[in-house]
């Protein structure tokens, strides 16, 4: 009997098909396109912000402070009014977008401050400031994958002090909260950081944009239940029968401003979901 390759699977596909199995079939089978959101593109744009924020040339010694939140500020406006065609096409208007920008710089300036607030513990520990940003920079945006296992996933920020590694996050989401889908996440990022370097990270978490910090740490327990999910993705996806993945019917399919990008092909001609 002829068995199919292993898909490729990432913790973004995993916890689709843990939310729909039907979904995960319309957009990682059939690959239908999904509707672009403004969550999405200014996710994308502040995660790019914080990307480039480290690739600053040359720090004068006056007004650090000033400086880096300058800058921060500054690549916020560009990939925005980059992102500038993408935005309008949502259809929003002008007021939900500045609003929209707003809310996303308020969240920036929030991380700039637990930035800043680190970085000063750096200097009081003795190092100039040249030192201390140095220290701070952090591996970022770094794609793990194994073929083996069929599972990738780009990291957004691995730290490091002391030998001790840091798998974290960024999140614009309203949750300050560890939710069951961003701990699979999570594990999936530490057992791919595991199977490349053959030791463990420390701890996993999240930079909570509009609010802190969350950690955990990383336990046998944290890196079995990702290799759970991994050995269960693959199994319950090894075919391309459209019936092998049934719809599940939640709050998620249609909601009071929105719906499921598949919602239509889904229930179309169908009298399972009506609200």
């Amino acid at each position: 009997m002829y068995k199919m390759s292993k898909r490729i699977q990432s913790p973004s596909s995993i916890n689709t098909y843990k939310q729909c199995p039907r979904r995960y079939y319309y957009q990682y089978i059939e690959k239908l396109p999904t509707k672009p959101s403004i969550y999405l593109i200014r996710g994308s744009i502040a995660h790019k912000v914080l990307e480039d924020f480290y690739d600053i040339e040359e720090l004068e010694e006056y007004n650090i402070g000033n400086q880096l939140m300058k800058r921060l500020l500054i690549l916020l406006k560009a990939y925005w009014e980059e992102s500038h065609e993408e935005l309008h096409k949502l259809g929003l208007s002008d007021a939900d977008l500045k609003s929209y920008f707003a809310e996303t710089q308020n969240m920036l300036v929030n991380w700039f401050n637990q930035f800043w607030a680190r970085y000063q513990d750096l200097r009081e520990s003795g190092l100039d400031s040249h030192e201390a940003f140095k220290k701070i920079i952090p591996v970022r945006e770094e794609l793990f994958e194994s073929d083996e296992k069929g599972v990738r996933g780009f990291i957004d920020v691995i730290e490091e002090e002391d030998g001790s590694v840091c798998l974290m996050d960024y999140k614009t989401s309203k949750t300050d909260e560890i939710t069951p889908a961003y701990k699979l996440q999570l594990s999936i990022y530490a057992y791919l950081y595991y199977l490349k370097h053959n030791h463990l990270p420390k701890r996993v978490g999240i930079y909570f944009l509009r609010h802190g910090t969350k950690l955990l740490d990383v336990t046998n327990e944290l890196i079995k239940e990702a290799q759970f999910e991994i050995e269960q993705i693959h199994m319950l996806t090894d075919t391309n029968d459209i019936d092998e993945y049934p719809q599940k019917t939640s709050g998620l399919c249609k909601w009071s401003a929105g719906k499921c990008d598949f919602f239509n092909k889904c229930f179309k001609a169908s009298n399972l979901f009506r609200r």
